[in-house]
């Protein structure tokens, strides 16, 4: 059964493929010409380092224009929080504190902005990170309100 949709699938899925292909091309020769720049301007400072030169600014310039990625493009890259080893154990300790103090039950939203702000526990994966708290603190209870998760004592 060969209909309509089943043509825009498969053109939509080769669209796919190809996209992927171009960006793994232009990600390969924007490296590529990155080495290549640094190569020349290693070699540029290397000649007038010979030559006692001391004219750093086009050099200057070449280094920053080499290194400034277009904003469009920033915009969409994803930035990576850093990873950060945690304590489960106290962040354990410091989530069963909250809880007690509140005496009403936080969602992971304002559990996670609590620690941030108190104890400045900050996770990448907040939802990651508490789970792996609450692997320590077997009373407390997980809750779902709608879409979100609800923690109590």
């Amino acid at each position: 059964m060969f209909n309509e949709r089943k043509a825009l699938q498969m053109t939509l899925q080769a669209l796919l493929e190809q996209r992927m292909v171009l960006r793994r091309q232009y990600v390969d020769q924007d490296k590529q010409l990155g080495a290549d720049i640094k190569q020349i301007l290693t070699r540029i400072r290397e000649m007038d380092g010979q030559e006692g030169i001391v004219d750093t600014d086009f050099a200057e310039e070449a280094a920053t224009a080499a290194e400034d990625i277009p904003i469009e493009l920033m915009k969409r890259m994803k930035i990576r929080k850093a990873h950060i080893r945690h304590d489960y154990v106290e962040v354990a300790k410091h989530i069963e504190n909250l809880l007690r103090e509140y005496q009403t039950p936080m969602s992971l939203v304002e559990l996670c902005e609590e620690l941030r702000n108190r104890h400045h526990v900050e996770f990448a994966s907040p939802y990651i990170g508490v789970q792996k708290s609450l692997k320590y603190l077997p009373h407390v209870k997980i809750e779902k309100d709608g879409r979100k998760l609800i923690f109590s004592l």
